[in-house]
């Protein structure tokens, strides 16, 4: 019995010594409040913060596609186009027999996104391009393309992403039936373009994927400004899977005649779908705080390549002169101002940093090494409405900077979509269409950013 009271308290002995045993490096990492340690407070760190215009985007991979043209008060003129290619399914597919068009509809999908003023009504015009999309080519946000001035599928509509729509499904050799169907855009196509394109095409056009493309160039999506009511707003959609063009035609079945759909799927990871877009700010005191060569009250966000904001701590070393201290927490909090419904401020903000060969990087804190990272929800970048405020969890990376770990170039925030996901690597978003008006990190200013540390000191 003695000796099985010495090694349970040997045992219990050995447990607290190795969890005593930690290494410094994960100090401030996933802190508890509860329990996290005492030490000294500063919110007086100095942070210098610009606007700058963000990069170009290529889209020809975009998790969802942006479509729509907004006048926002504060950011100016926003405007989104898709440029897409059809899918064969299958290729070698023929009308059959003396094809009569029914009708056709080009079909979206939304995906769940939307900016701006609901309740405006756009009218989204199809037109057909004059050059076929390429596989091999990146095309970045900037580059336009050629289309025809003719329309060949034209709506007017709010932008509902919340409804299902009521269809009637073709069931071949029996009665159609009523069907309810995710929320979608059904824009009608000019029969007479779908018949001489589709229902009279050669067997060579219709043979694969490269060839159709090749005849029929690829559809252009844009908004018609002068027929669309209301602020505006960026709609985005899902080209991945279920947005296809639908042609529904009449073929002599032997002596019946039947009616039968057919569907051309839009794949952007089979053929090119790509989106253009662009920001006017014009009229706006952007273009001024772009130009400015010193720290001024505001900074701007906008996705869609549009705008980021630039951050420097440059007397965050100054911290050394306290002594051997160790990092408990480091958060920095951006306060947003002047949005106003329909254009709330945008729902998330990331952060990231370059190196020394000006490449994007994520800090330590929101890295994809899940040993040292934080999770979305821990690491912070999103809108709290109540405080208007942003929050960043920073403290490896003020850590590593201190250690000298990491070499402080520039670090940055712009905005990204809710779903954002940190495998993509900090790339300027083109699946978000929102901005932010924040205060900067000038001193005295009614919404300053600040840099909020608690450190100990190291005996």
């Amino acid at each position: 019995m003695k000796l099985y009271k010495l090694d349970l308290l040997t045992l219990l002995i050995s447990l607290f010594i190795f969890s005593s045993c930690q290494n410094t490096d994960s100090i401030g990492l996933d802190v508890d409040p509860a329990t996290e340690l005492i030490g000294t407070f500063t919110d007086t760190i100095t942070v210098i913060s610009s606007t700058v215009k963000e990069d170009s985007i290529v889209t020809n991979t975009l998790s969802k596609y942006p479509l729509g043209h907004m006048v926002d008060p504060i950011f100016g003129k926003t405007t989104a186009n898709i440029a897409m290619s059809l899918t064969l399914d299958p290729p070698g597919l023929n009308f059959g027999t003396s094809p009569v068009l029914d009708s056709a509809v080009l079909v979206l999908y939304y995906a769940k996104d939307f900016y701006g003023d609901s309740t405006s009504n756009f009218q989204v015009d199809v037109h057909q391009l004059n050059n076929p999309l390429r596989t091999s080519v990146q095309y970045f946000n900037t580059q336009t393309q050629s289309y025809s001035s003719t329309v060949i599928g034209s709506i007017k509509q709010r932008f509902n992403l919340k409804d299902s729509v009521s269809l009637t499904e073709i069931v071949t050799g029996s009665p159609d039936k009523k069907v309810r169907r995710a929320p979608q855009l059904r824009i009608p196509m000019n029969p007479g373009f779908i018949t001489a394109n589709f229902l009279n095409a050669s067997s060579t056009t219709l043979s694969s994927n490269e060839q159709l493309n090749k005849e029929l160039k690829g559809f252009y999506l844009t908004i018609n400004k002068s027929q669309s009511t209301g602020q505006g707003g960026i709609a985005f959609f899902n080209l991945t899977d279920s947005s296809r063009l639908e042609i529904y035609y009449k073929s002599q079945n032997g002596v019946l005649t039947d009616t039968i759909l057919h569907k051309f799927p839009i794949v952007n990871n089979a053929v090119p779908v790509i989106a253009d877009f662009k920001n006017d700010y014009t009229g706006t005191a952007i273009q001024a705080n772009l130009n400015s060569t010193t720290q001024q009250d505001l900074t701007y966000v906008q996705a869609l390549s549009g705008l980021r904001t630039k951050l420097r701590f440059p007397h965050i070393e100054k911290l050394k002169n306290l002594g051997n201290i160790s990092i408990n927490k480091a958060e920095l909090i951006v306060t947003a101002t002047g949005g106003k419904a329909p254009f709330h401020p945008a729902s998330r903000l990331i952060m990231y940093r370059n190196d020394i060969a000006r490449q994007r990087q994520f800090i330590p804190d929101f890295s994809n090494e899940p040993v040292f990272s934080l999770t979305d929800v821990d690491f912070g970048g999103f809108y709290d409405p109540n405080k208007k405020q942003y929050k960043f969890q920073i403290t490896s990376y003020i850590q590593d900077i201190l250690k000298g770990k990491l070499k402080q170039f520039d670090t940055f925030i712009a905005p990204v979509s809710t779903d954002f996901n940190r495998a993509a690597g900090p790339v300027a978003s083109g699946s978000s269409a929102g901005g932010a008006v924040l205060g900067s990190g000038k001193s005295g200013t009614s919404y300053q950013m600040k840099l909020r540390i608690i450190y100990s000191k190291i005996n």
